[in-house]
């Protein structure tokens, strides 16, 4: 009768590893993370497109850019708005051009880069911007939280 119960318990232990397993799998693939939380399939709009209206309301012309796929609804949105958008070859040079225009022009200076090295390649154009008072917004991307 021991027999029985030393297979018994080997087979309790293997279903827990079993279980164990498919829940750090679904962990992995995001399924938990959806199940908790959804997103809102109805709404008529995205975030790109509350960034754009705000950055209107706010009388923003230009938004300069390396475009990214991270950034890209903000991209669109601002171009439906009229915000130009002027696509440069680097993501400094993007800032270094927001910069000129808010000296220039006296308005808010913004620039759009994608996630990591995108917005790490910034640091020496807002610290030019920073040293010369200069109102200056960077929007940087980020991953999908799903991707993450």
């Amino acid at each position: 009768m021991e027999s029985f119960g030393c297979i018994s318990s080997v087979l309790g232990c293997s279903a827990c590893i079993v279980l164990a397993g498919l829940v750090f799998v679904s962990y992995k693939l995001g399924l938990i993370y959806q199940l908790f939380h959804k997103t809102e399939t109805k709404s008529p709009r995205h975030g790109g497109e509350s960034v754009a209206e705000v950055l209107r309301a706010h009388g923003i012309k230009f938004l300069f850019t390396l475009v990214g796929g991270h950034i890209s609804p903000i991209l669109v949105a601002c171009e439906k708005v009229g915000i130009r958008i002027v696509d440069t070859r680097h993501e400094a040079t993007a800032v270094f051009a927001a910069d000129a225009v808010a000296r220039l022009s006296g308005t808010v200076g913004v620039a759009a880069v994608t996630a990591g090295p995108g917005l790490t390649n910034t640091v020496t154009a807002v610290k030019n911007a920073q040293m010369a008072e200069s109102p200056l917004l960077l929007l940087g991307g980020a991953a999908g939280t799903l991707l993450q």
